[in-house]
């Protein structure tokens, strides 16, 4: 069932970009060509969002949490807005508009969780502190926690750089296993530009499912709404067992054998799910993140050509 129908009262059409700068700000209901709808109807939070013309927009709460659909001239899901703390999420210029907390936020969700080092090393992160201890039984192990910030960098965009309170930086990349952590290299240059580069490896880590009541390394994507933002970090290859990670909780038998033994790996959950034989119906949220996933890979396919 398509999610997204002509007949559906909530879409509304853009006449108007509403990017920052556009002295208008007018959406159209389809199904009523002339009643204007400003997006201050339903919450400035939305007035300066990025759309460009043609989009079609689907304001809707599910799951208690609002957002809005934006679908392209194709009718294909373009990108989900969510609004929390009565901001809007995903914005292109947060900084400018004091949104600096939606950025920092997807940066904090997509590392906080239990990780374990391979060296008898556990790794908690939280939304403002890493914990560091042993998975060894052995007496008298050390452990270490470090508060951190997330580092924003000169063009006032949050990078995928922690400052730890003992003054280290570490940058850190998403991988298919859980996260990288690497030693993170200050460069000033002569006009006092500050940035930072990636050095050798830190620390390698393998996320677990300790914290999660939802199987699988991303729960995230069956329990709440993605945005771009949120996604654009994974590498296309993660994105595409993040996406297939939602069919293997509802017991998916993959023709991808790769698939299979990625999901294997991760414990007993995928073998419990087909044993189960579980629904295969996608709930809201899955078919919103699948959607959304699958129209970025398909974006990152089409540079590389």
């Amino acid at each position: 069932m398509p999610i997204l129908s002509d007949t559906d009262s909530s879409i509304t059409t853009v006449t108007l970009s509403l990017h920052e700068g556009s002295g208008v700000t007018l959406w159209r209901k389809t199904t009523s060509p002339d009643v204007f709808l400003n997006p201050n109807q339903i919450g400035s939070a939305w007035s300066d969002t990025i759309i460009y013309y043609h989009d079609s927009i689907v304001h809707r709460t599910i799951n208690g949490q609002e957002a809005l659909l934006v679908y392209g001239r194709e009718r294909k899901l373009e990108g989900i807005y969510l609004r929390y703390d009565g901001r809007s999420a995903n914005k292109w210029y947060e900084s400018s508009h004091g949104f600096d907390s939606v950025l920092e936020s997807d940066n904090r969700r997509r590392i906080m969780g239990h990780y374990s080092a391979g060296n008898l090393q556990g790794w908690r992160i939280t939304a403002d502190s890493i914990f560091v201890y042993s998975l060894s039984s052995l007496p008298n192990q050390s452990s270490y926690s470090y508060a951190y910030t997330i580092r924003w960098g000169e063009m006032d965009s949050p990078e995928r750089v922690l400052v730890l309170n003992d003054g280290r930086n570490l940058c850190y990349e998403m991988t298919s296993e859980g996260l990288d952590f690497y030693s993170g290299i200050v460069h000033v240059e002569e006009n006092g530009l500050e940035w930072i580069s990636q050095g050798d490896v830190f620390c390698r880590l393998e996320k677990d499912n300790l914290d999660n009541d939802v199987p699988g390394r991303w729960p995230e994507a069956s329990t709440g709404l993605l945005t771009r933002g949120y996604l654009e970090p994974y590498p296309i290859e993660v994105l595409r067992l993040i996406r297939n990670e939602i069919y293997a909780r509802h017991g998916h038998r993959f023709s991808d054998r790769r698939l299979t033994d990625f999901y294997n790996k991760g414990g007993l959950w995928y073998v419990i799910a087909l044993l189960q034989q579980q629904s295969a119906e996608l709930t809201l949220i899955e078919q919103l993140n699948d959607e959304l996933i699958l129209t970025i890979e398909k974006e990152r396919k089409s540079r590389r050509r």
